[in-house]
């Protein structure tokens, strides 16, 4: 069974209810590896451990069959839905209205590439 670092999810609950999630291995190439935990502020993991394929983008995979990501491929902070990570969620920061996640005290870029930002107003 594989878990994601970063949301939690899991290879034994993912295969039965989203079977297209991928669980991928931390790059070996420290330069890459250290750019890929930088986005989720980790600072170092074990070789065993995984991302899942909620945390890149559709471009980030080459074409084909099979889902192979490029080399260059970087994770997102936030899942394909804008969201932030399951384990931002899970913290005391924030309020669930109406079904949308809201930040409190920070603003929270929707997709880095839009520079759309969504700030809650109190």
């Amino acid at each position: 069974m594989h878990k994601c670092i970063v949301c939690g999810n899991k290879s034994n609950t993912t295969k039965v209810n989203r079977p297209g999630v991928i669980y991928h291995g931390i790059p070996k190439n420290a330069y890459m590896r250290r750019k890929w935990l930088k986005v989720f502020g980790i600072d170092r993991c074990h070789d065993w451990q995984r991302i899942c394929s909620d945390h890149f983008l559709e471009e980030n995979y080459k074409p084909g069959k099979k889902r192979f990501l490029f080399s260059n491929a970087i994770p997102q902070p936030y899942d394909q839905n804008g969201f932030p990570s399951n384990d931002a969620t899970q913290s005391n920061d924030i309020e669930i209205e109406n079904n949308v996640i809201l930040p409190i005290e920070q603003n929270m870029p929707v997709r880095p590439y839009l520079r759309i930002w969504i700030t809650m107003f109190r």
